[in-house]
């Protein structure tokens, strides 16, 4: 049954901000960035049973083959809140959901608006407060005071506490055959960063206004949440256990330059201005990249033109390795190479890798060659071994490995990425390696048909998606495909992939096909020192005595 919102179009309010101005701000401003949220593709649900939860309804969408971004269930209450990543995902919701009875109840659902900004809300309030007692250090480097032995042992015990959910979650799929279970989830160890101060190669400022000093030139990290309406932004300068020194020098050269400039900096609250973010990269060999982010919602070509040789003139006297490109947010994205290399390149595994602006690329360098070297140890790859690196992204997992197994096949949805793959495949010389472009779920199948029977032995796949896991669709292939024996899963948080685990294990289904996989081994990689995150690779080995 579909119904339409009844919600009312949200009215702008105004906000005291230092006592003095009032300012006009628009509920829904942070909709209209031209970034991305998926609260502009959202559906509510009604009538749901009292007892259904945001795991249970999950699954409900997984199983008609929706694929939620965010899952909010209001408490108390027969409603929630589901948003999508597109129109299309979120009209194909409203149209198989209408028809759905969960518990003997019938699903009513309808497009819903997106959520009012928390600036406007702490307006109506009266709340002008933008300060976070958390200082930026504890919000960058949580750890940081934790000697990082102990560290390690606190990563090691969050590992285990997910692992026991996970074993449930696995458990309660194989209810009715709980003996088919042969080995549970369980983490081997965790391995260290070769370098634990100042180790990243790549970081975000943000542009905005620190709360305390009225400063709205300051370049740095945001201290609280957007969702809070919290969003003073606070020099990064004690963030050194993360951030390399090199950093702080761009920042301050780039906060002299934005306040000399005609143009004025991004106000997040009210929506409006130009200089919003500045991203730097370094690498080992002295290079440094910069990609500074411009919202042209409101300036000219001209204006635009202007920019640019004002960018040139400041960071004129930089060296030869150093590079600037401007990110044009807010309409169509866009990315511009100002001055200096294109590229820039980095060594690991005794492999060059080409890096742009756009390119996604291990934060810690030196911690990334321990993670590779910990995928080669964990699948135990060998010559007769065809590797299928699915979510390749430029290439870099593929081509460590090549020489240890006898062909890969890289499959990638983004086309620029298998772009810079190609090239780093020949700069590298490894020629038993081949790219794809487009979704695994497709992908995968032609690549097996065309694989000579003798390459059918031994086929390892390797998953180094996003944080948040890969769709359903791509696990449902891994498992229907039968020639994949093995599959290494690479993740960056495991509390975002129990589904994608959770149907590895399974028993089969229409969907999830073919013999289940057991877990064999896991290994952790600390590649963020001083934060609570961490990478983990998991070995998983078709059984073929779990066909149920």
């Amino acid at each position: 049954m579909l119904e339409s919102s009844d919600t009312e179009e949200p009215r702008p309010k105004k906000v005291k901000q230092d006592n003095s101005s009032d300012l006009e701000i628009d509920p829904l401003a942070y909709t209209k960035t031209g970034e991305f949220t998926s609260e502009l593709f959202k559906i509510e649900i009604r009538n749901l049973h009292r007892y259904t939860s945001p795991s249970e309804l999950r699954k409900i969408l997984y199983k008609h083959n929706l694929d939620p971004v965010k899952i909010k269930r209001a408490p108390k209450t027969d409603k929630a809140f589901v948003t999508f990543r597109n129109e299309e995902a979120r009209e194909d919701a409203l149209k198989k959901l209408s028809h759905i009875l969960v518990k003997k109840k019938q699903l009513i659902v309808s497009a819903a608006k997106p959520n009012i900004s928390p600036f406007a809300k702490n307006a109506s309030r009266g709340d002008d407060k933008l300060v976070d007692v958390t200082s930026v250090k504890e919000k960058t480097a949580p750890l940081y005071n934790v000697p990082y032995n102990e560290q390690l042992e606190l990563k090691m015990e969050d590992i285990r506490k997910t692992f026991d959910s996970l074993n449930k979650a696995i458990s309660d799929e194989w209810v009715q055959n709980p003996s088919k279970i042969k080995t549970l989830l369980k983490i081997s160890k965790i391995l260290p960063s070769p370098v634990t101060e100042g180790y990243r190669n790549k970081c975000e400022f943000t542009v905005g206004v620190n709360a305390e000093t009225k400063d709205p030139y300051t370049v740095g990290f945001v201290r609280g949440r957007f969702c809070d309406g919290n969003i003073s932004v606070e020099d990064p300068f004690e963030c050194t256990n993360t951030c390399p020194p090199q950093m702080m020098e761009e920042v301050k050269k780039f906060k002299d330059f934005i306040k000399n400039s005609e143009y004025p900096p991004y106000d997040s609250i009210r929506n409006i201005g130009v200089w919003k973010a500045l991203e730097v990269r370094v690498n080992r060999f002295g290079n440094v990249m910069l990609t500074i982010v411009i919202d042209i919602r409101q300036i000219t070509n001209n204006d635009q033109l202007k920019i640019k040789d004002d960018i040139v003139k400041f960071y004129s006297s930089e060296n030869e390795k150093f590079s600037v490109f401007t990110k044009y947010v807010g309409r169509k994205e866009k990315v511009d190479h100002v001055r200096g290399p294109s590229v820039m390149s980095e060594d690991v595994c005794g492999y060059k890798f080409q890096i742009t602006s756009g390119s996604f690329f291990q934060v810690n360098t030196e911690g990334a060659a321990v993670l590779y070297d910990t995928i080669r140890e964990v699948a135990d790859l060998d010559k007769e071994t065809i590797l299928l690196d699915i979510c390749c992204g430029t290439g870099t997992i593929g081509i460590i490995l090549s020489q240890h197994v006898k062909r890969v096949y890289g499959i990638e949805l983004a086309k620029s990425a298998v772009d810079d793959a190609k090239v780093n495949a020949i700069c590298n010389k490894v020629e038993n390696i081949e790219f794809s472009v487009g979704n695994a779920k497709a992908v995968t199948p032609c690549l097996l048909k065309k694989m000579p029977k003798s390459d059918s032995e031994r086929i390892v796949a390797v998953l180094d998606p996003p944080r948040s896991g890969v769709h359903s669709e791509v696990i449902s292939c891994l498992r229907n495909n039968e020639m994949i024996t093995e599959v290494v899963y690479v993740s960056c948080d495991i509390t975002q992939i129990k589904e994608n685990i959770v149907n590895l294990c399974r028993p089969s289904s229409n969907k999830y096909g073919g013999y289940a996989f057991q877990f064999v081994d896991s290994i952790a990689v600390d590649l963020f020192p001083h934060t609570k995150k961490f990478e983990v690779v998991l070995h998983f080995k078709r059984d073929r005595l779990l066909k149920t």
